[in-house]
């Protein structure tokens, strides 16, 4: 009797081990909801360049209590111009967090390599961390989406020697109760929901990032060592 009884536990322990082994990636449980985090570009002709790679390192969300928590810390590399041309989303991140509501979304980004007739150029980011406001609400057994919008032609300006910069300029997109297709990851499909962020957020001269922030296409810019400025 004794050894049927162990027999037993250790084969519930076994099911158990491999029903959350088994868990498809993203798949939400009773103590969270999914927030699904995508890229996309919306950049309109831009004469001369043919390529626009943006490197992002991690991804990160601020909770309401000030709490930062990482839903991916894997670089990936997209070509802005090619994402505008498919008019395809891509994965970002595909993350179980706790419910609540989430005030920021930060993008970290180590560089951009901007490509012309002449060849790659590296382009000079006044910041490497983008803070976007906005609402997004996760709720149990349910799925929220962040779309980060790059305007790949607001963003990029050169100074007068040629010299690139990258200011981005994205459209932020969240939801709750939504749909996600991630089947392919570098085609989702989002639908439905609640939109509770749809705002238009860029950088500044000095790195910082907010609605009504920008530096204008009319601008003389130049870099002096690590600063942009401007003439």
């Amino acid at each position: 009797m004794v050894k049927k009884k162990l027999f037993l536990a250790l084969l519930a322990v076994g099911l158990l081990l491999l029903a959350v082994a088994c868990t498809p990636q993203g798949q939400q449980s009773a103590q969270g909801g999914r927030a699904v985090f995508t890229m996309a570009d919306v950049a309109a002709n831009m004469s001369g360049v043919t390529s626009v790679k943006v490197t992002i390192d991690s991804v990160r969300v601020l909770s309401e209590n000030g709490t930062w928590t990482e839903v991916s810390a894997n670089q990936q590399t997209y070509d802005l111009l090619k994402l505008k041309a498919s008019g395809n989303q891509v994965l970002l991140a595909d993350y179980n967090l706790t419910p609540g509501v989430y005030q920021q979304v930060r993008l970290d980004i180590s560089k951009i390599i901007v490509t012309d007739a002449s060849g790659d150029h590296t382009a000079k980011l006044p910041s490497r961390v983008l803070r976007l406001v906005g609402k997004l609400t996760i709720n149990e057994n349910s799925v929220s989406t962040v779309k980060f919008d790059f305007i790949a032609d607001e963003s990029l300006h050169t100074t007068g020697d040629g010299t690139y910069i990258f200011a981005p300029v994205i459209h932020l997109e969240t939801r709750q109760n939504a749909n996600a297709d991630t089947e392919s990851k570098d085609d989702v499909r989002i639908s439905g929901g609640k939109v509770d962020t749809d705002t238009k957020q860029s950088m500044d001269l000095d790195g910082n990032f907010g609605e009504g922030l920008k530096i204008r296409k009319d601008s003389r810019l130049s870099v002096k060592g690590e600063k942009v400025t401007e003439e």
